[in-house]
């Protein structure tokens, strides 16, 4: 099954959730994706490591000491030294014996219950084989149309592409260039992921003219206070009152958080239905 990130025209902004509905459950892993489909939305964020006998994994970070009861890199322990330590104890003792999840698993889990997902490639290096083992994985779980590739490292995305054409890429753009639009279609993008720190309207303006697709990324709360709010302090002006203006406007088509409830308000406030 086909999942639709191009909503533009319809009404509706997707509530992506950051690394899973990470607000509330251990992030990157199934119960945090189970949750955010259960809390009523489709698209998530995950982010994607390779392990040194080439099993695709979804975590952030390069090490497993923030997120798990373990420690060690990534790439350089296996899937079975992985499944040795906990995944979820840090984020309560209700999450006691969440196993580190495999990117297959989360592809076929993704196809059957018809989610988007935004899969973050992580790797440092080793990025052609890394290439490789995406592709072939992407291919084996008919997942490519529930997929959209996304990457700081745009050469690295693109690598993928080039084995698998019809992979969806999103770049991510954390400066504003000289000739921003042209940067970002000549990363082969289908979507950019922007930062309200870095985008202006007239890039999104832009970006909506070419026919991209938009995602905007708020970051998590600090000290507890709303991401918008925050922002409005940083700046000194109504930051929530214009990104609601671009969500109505139909200037952006996806939004990012950790916390559902928070994308839900926003995009409520925009006059805009949940998707």
């Amino acid at each position: 099954m086909s999942f639709n990130f191009n909503v533009k025209n319809k009404g509706i902004i997707l509530a992506n959730s950051h690394r899973g509905y990470s607000h509330k459950y251990p992030e990157n892993t199934m119960p945090a994706f189970i949750a955010a489909v259960e809390a009523g939305t489709k698209s998530i964020e995950i982010d994607v490591l390779m392990t040194k006998d080439e099993k695709l994994v979804v975590i952030h970070d390069f090490s497993i000491e923030r997120v798990s009861n373990g420690t060690g890199y990534v790439e350089q322990m296996s899937l079975e030294e992985l499944r040795q330590y906990d995944f979820g104890i840090k984020k309560g003792k209700e999450f006691a014996n969440t196993p580190i999840p495999e990117l297959r698993e989360v592809l076929l889990w993704a196809v059957e219950n018809d989610v988007g997902l935004v899969v973050e490639a992580k790797p440092h290096r080793n990025h052609q084989r890394f290439a490789e083992v995406l592709a072939k994985e992407i291919r084996a779980t008919n997942s490519v149309t529930n997929i959209q590739l996304l990457g700081f490292d745009h050469v690295l995305i693109n690598r993928v592409k080039t084995l698998y054409p019809e992979v969806q890429l999103q770049v991510v753009t954390l400066a504003r260039y000289n000739r921003q639009l042209d940067a970002v279609l000549g990363s082969n993008a289908s979507c950019v992921c922007c930062e309200y720190h870095y985008v202006s309207k007239d890039d999104l303006l832009a970006y909506k003219k070419a026919g991209l697709i938009t995602r905007l990324y708020l970051h998590e709360y600090k000290n507890n206070e709303p991401t918008l709010k925050t922002y409005s302090k940083k700046y000194g002006y109504d930051v929530e009152n214009e990104v609601i203006e671009w969500l109505r406007e139909g200037l952006i088509d996806m939004l990012s958080h950790d916390d559902i409830d928070y994308l839900k308000i926003l995009i409520t406030k925009a006059g805009k239905q949940v998707g």
